[in-house]
């Protein structure tokens, strides 16, 4: 709702002043509002929970609907709360920088905001505490979209961040990674500038891309690079790609990913791909993952400290695979650190895993598990189906290393129809 104020002259030359400068600039001011309602557009099959309304500062509109759009926290002079809208068009690239300000921002869409063209099309740098999501037009689903360039990358986050969040995007026909996120040179000692963390992406869709998310980081000699703490990746729908692995995050603290859609990728990609590849600690849990090649996840377990944590794999449904088992997990000698890094125990239960490894080729079963250097391994209440070239031993676990594992409580079955399921293909993200 906007306030009723009285308006001194000094005001009303002002407020002259900006409508002039709307025609010259390419950063647009308006007056200043107090609450804007956050359109929602769920996803299907997102259970929404009514939330409080977000109470906004001023709001700040920028961009012209083409060309290169520059948004800088530093000449916009942002502060706590405010809200910025991207005003709708084709742009041929989008520069977010320096908004960091220790209190929250929010930048949205005004219309459907397109960056399209033969170019890096969105580079983000010296951002926190910001969000971005493309949900601020009321009947558009995914108000960002990133599409058509065969030979560059979507959206490039440089340095570390905290609290950012990205929402609410499209990516379409990306030819390299659509999210590249490089804070590689970030040597970690425990101050809040050598990591990242609470980052954040949700509802998302890609169509023909490359790797969604590209995650730089090492842990060698004696020193990490890269940290990531607390990193969720949540109802990312993403299909029809031939990228092998769809997320690499080399070094995270506490990951949960959860509640996505893989489906019709890796046709003709014959390496040996985990879909999403994440090394660290963290829960994978309640994603679809049909019609593919590569694991599910390939878990590289070890925790970030002195104390073990968990890797948990659960409720997931994987099915209809050319190669390989539906989960792996294991952890190298290089990357145990004494006093910086150790072990983590590792989980796999109440997942749906069937025809697996259909050009059977080496071993297709619910889970490999290679030595977790100290870790232990439990796989419990899962259901298998139609396993084309199962290990000898079982048909949930391939162990493939020094590693204590227990099963209990699984069940296999000869094909879907005997284990109750109709239809693979109709298959859901499990409840």
């Amino acid at each position: 709702m906007t306030r009723k104020i009285k308006l001194s002259a000094l005001t009303l030359i002002l407020s002259a002043f900006f409508l002039i400068s709307c025609k010259k600039g390419e950063i647009f001011l308006e007056i200043p509002t107090t609450v804007i309602p956050v359109p929602t557009t769920p996803a299907k099959d997102t259970v929404v929970t009514p939330t409080t309304p977000v109470y906004y500062g001023r709001t700040l509109a920028v961009g012209l609907g083409s060309g290169n759009l520059v948004v800088d926290g530093s000449t916009l002079g942002v502060k706590c709360n405010d809200l910025i809208r991207i005003k709708g068009g084709k742009y041929s690239s989008i520069t977010i920088k320096n908004i960091n300000i220790g209190c929250d921002v929010t930048i949205q869409n005004d219309g459907l905001v397109e960056v399209v063209g033969n170019g890096d099309h969105i580079l983000l740098s010296n951002v926190s505490n910001l969000t971005i999501s493309g949900n601020g037009t009321e009947g558009i689903e995914k108000g960002f979209v990133s599409r058509d360039d065969p030979q560059h990358r979507a959206l490039i986050i440089t340095g570390a961040a905290q609290n950012l969040t990205i929402q609410y995007f499209s990516f379409k026909n990306i030819g390299d990674y659509v999210v590249y996120f490089n804070n590689s040179n970030g040597v970690y000692d425990g101050s809040a500038k050598s990591y990242s963390e609470n980052i954040k992406f949700l509802h998302i869709d890609c169509s023909n891309t490359g790797t969604f998310l590209q995650m730089e980081g090492s842990v060698e000699g004696g020193t990490i690079k890269g940290l990531v703490k607390n990193i969720e990746i949540a109802y990312l729908t993403f299909k029809n790609s031939n990228c092998g692995h769809i997320v690499l995050i080399q070094n995270a603290d506490g990951y949960n990913i959860h509640h996505n859609s893989v489906t019709d990728i890796n046709s003709t990609n014959d390496n040996h791909n985990g879909i999403f590849t994440v090394k660290g600690s963290g829960s994978f849990h309640h994603n679809l993952i049909r019609n593919h090649e590569g694991n599910a996840i390939r878990a590289w377990a070890r925790s970030f400290g002195n104390t073990p944590k968990e890797v948990l794999i659960y409720n997931n449904t994987v099915v209809n695979s050319r190669r390989y088992s539906g989960f792996e997990a294991q952890a190298f000698d290089n990357e145990m650190i004494a006093g910086k890094t150790t072990y983590a125990n590792v989980k796999v239960y109440n997942n749906i895993c069937g025809d697996l490894n259909k050009a059977k080729y080496w071993v297709g079963v619910v889970v490999d598990v290679y030595d977790l250097k100290g870790g232990k391994c439990e796989v419990y209440n899962n259901k298998g189906f139609n396993f084309a070239a199962p290990s000898p031993k079982s048909f949930f676990v391939n162990v493939q290393g020094n590693v204590s594992v227990t099963e209990n409580n699984n069940s296999y079955f000869a094909s879907a129809s005997a284990a109750g399921i109709s239809d693979i293909n109709t298959l859901q993200i499990q409840q």
